[in-house]
């Protein structure tokens, strides 16, 4: 019955790990030892039905990662570190995906962009964060896509622009489970989704967190906003509840 959970689970994780060079057996092998308890490569294998040489070479990578730590050493026996600690080295390994983005592709399409050209895309510090978001749900716009998963943005101010809004135009919000925000009609409910973000008719607002301070990039190009429109879309109709 708790494999065929976890293999649940893992169809469900998969596609969002792999963005981030995460394997599918590489979750496979560390949720047997989390719920197993310390093993030996070979009894991996044999659990699993993985070739050994296989299971020893994602122990190596998995342990590099700081997901597991070896005792002894023939046999060596491997130990899942707490899924706590897991969960904080993955949001660092996204952390340093995005500001690896940042820095190989933002950063100098940003400076490839002219000041008269017709899209920007901009980076929003966190002090100019709020001001930003308030500028965004004011603008005419025929739909509004919001998905916030840091609750301390969805402040009473801004939930009351959401739900002024929400009485002329296409408004959709994504929050996750533990906000309540039962005045706004059309809401849904998601929780550990990847940052944040804000989609009008003509712009997108990427909220991210980075060392415990929101910042974010705003572009006005239509590719960008018709991409996010499409992942937001996706979350809305196969993720929330």
């Amino acid at each position: 019955m708790t494999e065929n959970l976890v293999d649940d689970l893992l169809s469900r994780v998969s596609r969002f790990a792999s963005v981030l060079g995460i394997s599918r057996t590489e979750l496979r092998i560390y949720s047997t030892l989390l719920l197993e308890g310390q093993m030996s490569a070979r009894e991996i294998s044999e659990k699993l039905g993985i070739s050994y040489t296989k299971v020893y070479s994602i122990l190596t990578k998995l342990e590099e990662r700081g997901w597991i730590r070896r005792t002894g050493k023939k046999p060596a026996f491997y130990n899942a570190i707490p899924i706590r600690d897991l969960w904080a080295n993955i949001k660092k390994l996204l952390e340093n995906r995005i500001d690896e983005f940042e820095k190989e592709f933002i950063e100098p399409l940003s400076a490839m962009l002219s000041s008269s050209s017709t899209y920007n895309i901009i980076v929003i510090s966190s002090t100019d964060l709020k001001k930003t978001i308030f500028d965004l749900l004011n603008e005419a716009s025929s739909k509004y896509l919001i998905a916030i998963s840091y609750p301390e943005i969805l402040t009473k101010e801004i939930l009351d622009v959401i739900y002024t809004k929400s009485f002329s135009n296409e408004v959709k919000l994504i929050v996750p489970s533990s906000v309540n925000v039962e005045k706004i009609p059309n809401v849904k409910k998601a929780d550990n989704m990847f940052g944040s973000g804000i989609i009008t008719s003509s712009a997108v607002l990427l909220i991210i967190k980075n060392n415990d301070r929101l910042s974010g990039l705003l572009s006005n190009h239509k590719y960008f906003v018709d991409i996010a429109t499409v992942y937001f879309d996706h979350l809305w109709e196969n993720v929330c509840k």
